[in-house]
């Protein structure tokens, strides 16, 4: 993974607009919404001062949104690949980061634990070997009550599998089913696990936005998150 998104750091987010320009959004719009849908199920019981990692957390476009909706979390982020951190770094001077690069997940031991785990569409570029033993290093990196929220690409919906399949830095991944992730997040070793489905509307039809809270559990939403605890 380092040495695929080192090669990608610079151009990533004009790779990722131009890939989902038929969505009629930004790539800003679809890390806010994540960070938003977090907030909204879980931003009452994780206020204050909380622990929080952005694990695979690339070139940091979800940390001014983090810090937006937990303006008084501790936020840190970590990343296989060195490149992408140092824009990350640059990026979001202001934001107050602190950034972590690891060789291999069974490596990264920040020293403190976390409130809250945010991964996002990170899983589909580890080997599928690897994502149990991955799926534990992150419970162990969890406070008592901590949780572990983590995105990804719905393989159900047509426009998200097509964007997929034609995007230059996911060739050669797979997407994974929401029921599959389950088994994986189980044999990880967590208890309970819930699963959500977000993302229902292009911006032509964006009138309609307010309405997804009401729609998580339909399994055609662009994405889906499983909160792990």
């Amino acid at each position: 993974m380092s040495a695929e998104f080192d090669q990608y750091a610079k151009s990533y987010q004009e790779l990722h607009a131009s890939n989902i320009k038929a969505s009629g959004y930004d790539p800003s719009y679809f890390d806010q919404q994540k960070i938003r849908e977090l907030h909204r199920v879980a931003g009452k019981e994780y206020s204050g001062n909380i622990n929080f990692l952005d694990f695979g957390c690339g070139i940091g476009k979800s940390e001014p949104h983090i810090r937006k909706y937990f303006p008084e979390a501790v936020i840190h982020g970590a990343d296989p690949s060195q490149e992408s951190l140092k824009q990350a770094a640059e990026k979001n001077k202001s934001v107050n980061v602190t950034y972590h690069y690891f060789a291999e997940t069974a490596q990264f031991n920040p020293g403190i634990s976390f409130d809250i785990i945010f991964v996002a569409n990170v899983f589909h570029h580890i080997p599928a070997t690897e994502h149990v033993a991955t799926l534990a290093k992150l419970k162990s990196l969890l406070s008592p009550r901590g949780k572990l929220f983590v995105f990804e690409h719905n393989p159900w919906n047509p426009l998200t599998s097509h964007a997929f399949n034609t995007c230059e830095f996911d060739q050669g991944c797979v997407m994974i089913p929401a029921p599959a992730f389950r088994k994986k997040a189980l044999a990880g070793g967590f208890a309970k696990i819930k699963t959500n489905f977000i993302l229902f509307f292009p911006k032509a039809l964006q009138a309609f936005v307010p309405l997804e809270k009401f729609l998580t559990k339909v399994p055609i939403g662009a994405q889906y998150y499983v909160i792990c605890s």
